[in-house]
Protein backbone atom coordinates (compact mmCIF):
# COMPACT_ATOMS: atom_id res chain seq x y z
CA UNK A 1 0.00 0.00 0.00
CA UNK A 2 0.99 3.80 -0.76
CA UNK A 3 0.90 6.28 1.95
CA UNK A 4 -1.99 8.05 0.34
CA UNK A 5 -4.16 4.73 0.88
CA UNK A 6 -2.93 4.17 4.39
CA UNK A 7 -3.93 7.73 5.49
CA UNK A 8 -7.17 7.82 3.89
CA UNK A 9 -7.60 4.12 5.77
CA UNK A 10 -6.72 6.18 9.38
CA UNK A 11 -8.91 8.75 8.46
CA UNK A 12 -11.62 6.89 7.54
CA UNK A 13 -11.32 4.74 10.92
CA UNK A 14 -11.24 7.80 12.97
CA UNK A 15 -14.38 9.23 11.99
CA UNK A 16 -16.12 5.65 12.28
CA UNK A 17 -14.67 5.24 15.85
CA UNK A 18 -15.82 9.22 16.76
CA UNK A 19 -19.16 8.39 15.23
CA UNK A 20 -19.63 5.23 17.07
CA UNK A 21 -18.35 6.98 20.39
CA UNK A 22 -21.39 9.63 19.68
CA UNK A 23 -23.78 7.01 19.16
CA UNK A 24 -23.16 5.12 22.18
CA UNK A 25 -22.77 7.80 24.61
CA UNK A 26 -26.14 8.05 27.21
CA UNK A 27 -25.75 11.44 28.74
CA UNK A 28 -27.76 11.45 32.10
CA UNK A 29 -30.05 13.64 34.16
CA UNK A 30 -31.84 14.07 37.58
CA UNK A 31 -35.58 14.04 37.63
CA UNK A 32 -37.51 15.75 40.24
CA UNK A 33 -37.75 12.19 42.57
CA UNK A 34 -33.65 12.43 42.26
CA UNK A 35 -33.28 9.89 39.62
CA UNK A 36 -30.99 9.29 36.99
CA UNK A 37 -32.22 9.02 33.49
CA UNK A 38 -30.25 8.54 30.71
CA UNK A 39 -31.50 11.82 29.12
CA UNK A 40 -30.43 15.04 28.59
CA UNK A 41 -26.61 16.11 30.61
CA UNK A 42 -24.99 18.70 32.30
CA UNK A 43 -24.59 20.62 35.73
CA UNK A 44 -22.60 23.63 35.66
CA UNK A 45 -22.11 26.83 37.84
CA UNK A 46 -25.17 28.49 38.48
CA UNK A 47 -27.51 25.19 38.62
CA UNK A 48 -28.20 22.69 41.39
CA UNK A 49 -25.75 19.57 42.23
CA UNK A 50 -27.59 16.46 41.49
CA UNK A 51 -27.55 13.94 43.67
CA UNK A 52 -26.21 10.96 43.54
CA UNK A 53 -25.15 7.49 45.71
CA UNK A 54 -21.88 5.30 45.08
CA UNK A 55 -19.95 2.77 47.07
CA UNK A 56 -16.75 4.13 48.57
CA UNK A 57 -13.19 2.45 48.71
CA UNK A 58 -14.88 0.44 51.38
CA UNK A 59 -18.24 -0.90 50.31
CA UNK A 60 -20.23 2.04 52.50
CA UNK A 61 -23.06 3.60 50.25
CA UNK A 62 -22.35 7.67 50.26
CA UNK A 63 -25.09 10.06 48.74
CA UNK A 64 -24.06 13.43 48.01
CA UNK A 65 -26.99 14.88 49.58
CA UNK A 66 -25.79 13.41 52.90
CA UNK A 67 -23.39 16.80 53.37
CA UNK A 68 -26.44 19.28 52.17
CA UNK A 69 -25.92 22.21 54.61
CA UNK A 70 -21.92 21.85 54.19
CA UNK A 71 -19.27 23.39 51.34
CA UNK A 72 -18.78 20.42 49.13
CA UNK A 73 -15.47 19.95 46.89
CA UNK A 74 -16.50 17.47 44.51
CA UNK A 75 -13.09 16.16 42.84
CA UNK A 76 -13.33 13.80 39.74
CA UNK A 77 -9.95 11.95 39.51
CA UNK A 78 -8.00 9.14 38.20
CA UNK A 79 -4.52 7.27 39.55
CA UNK A 80 -3.20 7.54 35.99
CA UNK A 81 -4.05 11.01 35.44
CA UNK A 82 -0.79 13.45 35.88
CA UNK A 83 -2.31 16.68 37.09
CA UNK A 84 -4.79 14.61 39.42
CA UNK A 85 -1.37 13.60 40.84
CA UNK A 86 -0.04 16.47 40.91
CA UNK A 87 -2.76 18.17 42.59
CA UNK A 88 -4.21 15.32 45.11
CA UNK A 89 -1.30 16.26 47.36
CA UNK A 90 -2.85 19.64 47.93
CA UNK A 91 -6.48 18.96 48.14
CA UNK A 92 -5.35 16.50 50.93
CA UNK A 93 -3.60 19.13 52.82
CA UNK A 94 -6.64 21.03 52.53
CA UNK A 95 -8.93 18.09 54.02
CA UNK A 96 -6.91 18.46 57.02
CA UNK A 97 -6.79 22.06 57.19
CA UNK A 98 -10.74 22.00 57.19
CA UNK A 99 -11.45 18.97 59.10
CA UNK A 100 -14.12 19.83 61.75
CA UNK A 101 -15.47 22.53 59.82
CA UNK A 102 -18.61 23.10 57.44
CA UNK A 103 -16.59 21.28 54.73
CA UNK A 104 -16.95 18.02 52.89
CA UNK A 105 -14.43 16.88 50.82
CA UNK A 106 -15.73 13.82 48.32
CA UNK A 107 -13.47 12.12 45.86
CA UNK A 108 -14.62 10.37 43.07
CA UNK A 109 -12.28 7.94 41.27
CA UNK A 110 -13.35 7.49 37.85
CA UNK A 111 -13.18 3.90 35.82
CA UNK A 112 -10.67 2.40 38.08
CA UNK A 113 -10.56 -0.79 40.50
CA UNK A 114 -10.79 -0.98 43.98
CA UNK A 115 -7.06 -2.61 44.11
CA UNK A 116 -6.15 -0.33 41.81
CA UNK A 117 -6.99 2.76 43.65
CA UNK A 118 -6.16 1.47 47.08
CA UNK A 119 -2.44 0.50 46.02
CA UNK A 120 -2.11 4.13 44.84
CA UNK A 121 -3.47 5.78 48.09
CA UNK A 122 -1.28 3.69 50.23
CA UNK A 123 2.09 4.31 47.94
CA UNK A 124 1.24 7.96 48.49
CA UNK A 125 -0.14 7.75 51.91
CA UNK A 126 -3.11 9.36 51.37
CA UNK A 127 -5.75 9.52 53.94
CA UNK A 128 -8.56 9.68 51.92
CA UNK A 129 -11.77 7.45 50.92
CA UNK A 130 -12.82 7.82 47.29
CA UNK A 131 -16.31 6.80 45.94
CA UNK A 132 -16.13 4.39 42.82
CA UNK A 133 -17.20 5.73 39.85
CA UNK A 134 -16.72 2.55 37.99
CA UNK A 135 -18.89 3.15 34.92
CA UNK A 136 -18.45 6.56 34.95
CA UNK A 137 -22.61 7.44 35.31
CA UNK A 138 -21.92 10.03 38.01
CA UNK A 139 -19.09 11.99 35.98
CA UNK A 140 -21.23 11.93 32.72
CA UNK A 141 -24.19 13.46 34.93
CA UNK A 142 -21.75 16.34 35.81
CA UNK A 143 -20.40 16.45 32.21
CA UNK A 144 -16.99 15.72 33.18
CA UNK A 145 -14.79 15.50 29.75
CA UNK A 146 -11.15 15.65 31.38
CA UNK A 147 -10.17 15.11 34.77
CA UNK A 148 -9.16 16.31 37.26
CA UNK A 149 -12.72 18.44 37.29
CA UNK A 150 -13.45 20.01 40.68
CA UNK A 151 -16.95 21.07 41.62
CA UNK A 152 -17.36 23.73 44.76
CA UNK A 153 -20.63 23.56 45.92
CA UNK A 154 -22.28 25.59 48.53
CA UNK A 155 -24.37 24.26 51.55
CA UNK A 156 -27.85 24.88 49.25
CA UNK A 157 -26.61 22.83 46.88
CA UNK A 158 -26.15 25.48 44.19
CA UNK A 159 -22.85 24.60 41.70
CA UNK A 160 -20.65 27.68 42.68
CA UNK A 161 -17.64 26.73 40.79
CA UNK A 162 -16.34 24.15 38.04
CA UNK A 163 -12.80 23.63 37.11
CA UNK A 164 -11.21 21.55 34.67
CA UNK A 165 -7.93 20.32 35.18
CA UNK A 166 -4.89 20.83 37.74
CA UNK A 167 -5.73 22.99 40.39
CA UNK A 168 -3.39 24.92 42.93
CA UNK A 169 -4.40 24.36 47.04
CA UNK A 170 -4.06 28.49 47.01
CA UNK A 171 -7.06 28.60 44.49
CA UNK A 172 -8.72 25.91 46.38
CA UNK A 173 -8.47 27.56 49.34
CA UNK A 174 -9.59 30.67 47.87
CA UNK A 175 -12.59 29.14 46.60
CA UNK A 176 -13.71 27.59 49.65
CA UNK A 177 -13.34 30.29 51.68
CA UNK A 178 -15.70 32.39 49.54
CA UNK A 179 -18.32 30.27 49.31
CA UNK A 180 -18.21 29.44 52.98
CA UNK A 181 -18.35 32.96 53.85
CA UNK A 182 -21.10 33.76 51.18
Amino acid sequence: MNRKTILISIIIILIVAIGISFKLYKPQKQTEDNTITNEDTIKTEGNFASDFSLENLNGKTIKLSDYKGKVIVLNFFATWCPPCKAELPGFVKMVDEYKGKDVEFVFVDIGEDNKTVESFLKANSYNIVPLMDFDGNVANIYGVRGIPTTFIIDRNFEIINQHVGYMDEGTLKDLIDSTLNK
